[in-house]
């Protein structure tokens, strides 16, 4: 069984939502892929992969010569974008918040450690699946709040930046 959740596709900062209904016809490979023709409502068209990066889901796909950059997010992600559009408004994030209540399976960072927007901070169990909390900013770890078998709330805090 899939996730039916909306997910969100940026391709060159225009935005589009898509549901996987079937994840056995999708396939994107690991490396660069060279002159590939796919058809596309009855028109041939060239394709190619040229950059993959699974962790951070962003892709770069050139059609017919055209470069489009491409970010998923899924509704963890949407999630935590949303709440990190919130607390954008005190000019600087903080603290990081559970997106939705869960298990933390693993604290990746301990206390002192300096992280980069994109880093991989938690991975928190929800609805019988991993997912891996990210850091929205670059900073330092200044205090962990939760460890590794603990439950936590939506929004409760779990850890904070200084």
């Amino acid at each position: 069984m899939y996730n039916t959740l909306p997910f969100l596709l940026d391709v060159n900062a225009s935005q589009y939502t898509f549901q996987l209904i079937d994840a056995e016809d999708i396939t994107l490979n690991n490396s660069d892929v060279n002159n590939q023709i796919i058809l596309d409502n009855n028109k041939s068209k060239l394709v190619s992969v040229k950059l993959v990066d699974h962790e951070l889901k962003r892709y770069q796909i050139q059609i017919d010569g055209r470069t489009y950059q491409v970010q998923i997010s899924d509704v963890v992600d949407q999630q935590i974008q949303k709440m990190n559009l919130k607390s954008k408004k005190s000019n600087q994030l903080k603290e990081l918040r559970a997106p939705m209540p869960g298990l933390v399976r693993q604290v990746i960072v301990k206390m002192g450690d300096h992280v980069d927007s994109g880093d991989s901070l938690f991975i928190l169990e929800a609805m019988k699946m991993e997912n891996v909390l990210k850091s929205p900013v670059n900073g330092l770890v200044s205090e962990i709040f939760v460890k590794p078998g603990e439950s936590v709330e939506k929004n409760q805090i779990l850890l904070s930046f200084s």
